[in-house]
């Protein structure tokens, strides 16, 4: 009984801890005219199957295949793929990744029908390894992505970026998020109190490159607004500072050297050590900055 328990406890970790595959075999426009999915073959028995090595754009008004895109490295079923209204273009791009966080990645790639035009890398689009996200089998570097227009693809990182591309991926422009403005810092610091109003910031990843990793900055800073930006820790009634003393970890903005307060929720970035050193070995490699 006791094994049989055992082994019970053991499939309901995994299934909590484990992430699940996301495979999907069908992507369709917005207007529902067009779907990408793979490529349907007529064998000499008169049977359609399915060709996972090549995925065909299907006109689904009139059921024809107006043209293929080869599979068999791109692995379509893993990422997610947008497909323009016209049909004519389809933009790849691999946002629950089993791979890791490096600038050479290739992420994005550009379709015009059957041709490939051009292919992003995590270089292109963030300027910091430490902005990916790690669950226990995937990385995941972006918020969202689409067409914009007819003419352009939007493409919203970690990094707290805008991107916007032509339909044959080049930048047109990069943009902050309204929320946080051009000058600002994404950081992770350990953070201790000194004493009234007063705290230390120790840098472990600062996401905007702004501040070298493990560079430390005291601040003159209200207790007030440093137990909102510690947040559901800090405990209450006279407690609350004393338990700020005992350092804690926490991702904010910096502006003009001084922490405020956000509404919304950061990603869990990578962590710091391995990523600042890719970041070392790499500085100046990138592509859009």
């Amino acid at each position: 009984m006791r094994i049989l328990l055992t082994f019970l406890a053991l499939l309901l970790v995994q299934s909590v801890f484990a992430d699940e595959p996301r495979l999907r075999y069908s992507f369709k426009s917005k207007n529902g005219y067009f779907e990408l999915r793979p490529s349907d073959t007529i064998f000499s028995d008169n049977k359609v199957y399915t060709d996972r090595y090549y995925w065909g754009l299907y006109d689904l008004r009139t059921n024809r295949k107006l043209y293929t895109i080869k599979n068999d490295s791109l692995l379509i079923e893993t990422k997610t793929a947008r497909v323009s209204e016209n049909g004519e273009n389809v933009i790849i791009v691999d946002d629950y990744s089993g791979g890791f966080g490096i600038p050479n990645f290739e992420v994005v790639h550009f379709y015009n029908k059957e041709k490939l035009l051009n292919t992003l890398t995590l270089g292109n689009l963030l300027d910091n390894m430490c902005s990916v996200s790690y669950s226990v089998s995937h990385m995941t570097w972006c918020f969202d992505f689409d067409f914009l227009t007819e003419k352009s693809f939007k493409i919203e990182t970690y990094e707290y970026f805008n991107y916007r591309f032509d339909l044959n991926g080049n930048l047109i422009d990069k943009t902050s998020d309204d929320r946080i403005q051009s000058d600002d810092d994404i950081v992770s610091a350990r953070i201790k109190r000194l004493e009234k109003n007063k705290y230390s910031f120790i840098i472990k990843k600062s996401i905007r490159n702004k501040y070298k990793p493990d560079t430390e900055i005291v601040l003159n800073v209200s207790d007030k607004l440093m137990r909102k930006i510690h947040g559901k820790f800090y405990g209450f009634l006279p407690s609350r500072n004393k338990k700020m003393e005992t350092e804690f970890y926490k991702t904010f903005i910096l502006r003009d050297k001084k922490p405020i307060q956000t509404e919304f929720g950061f990603p869990i970035y990578n962590g710091d050590n391995s990523c600042n050193i890719i970041n070392i070995k790499t500085a100046g490699n990138n592509g859009y900055k």
